[in-house]
């Protein structure tokens, strides 16, 4: 998982995705506080630091805090 804490993290623009990427993200989450999968985000925002790229936003069905960590795979 990203260091979320690392004040070197950088906002990306999470709607220079395509449409199609944008929606996966958004539907295939993991609430810690629901403890359900794939209930959705909203307002999302991206991050970049030197441990990865994730995505946070909040839950669709409790309004928490929520993130979703980007694995960019090799094409």
């Amino acid at each position: 998982m990203p260091d979320l804490l690392n004040d070197n993290a950088v906002t990306r623009d999470f709607f220079a995705r395509s449409i199609e990427e944008q929606n996966d993200f958004l539907s295939q989450t993991w609430c810690n506080h629901c403890m359900e999968v794939d209930l959705g985000m909203t307002n999302p925002k991206e991050f970049e630091s030197k441990d990865g790229v994730w995505i946070e936003g909040n839950c669709v069905k409790c309004g928490q805090v929520t993130i979703t960590e980007i694995v960019e795979e090799d094409e």
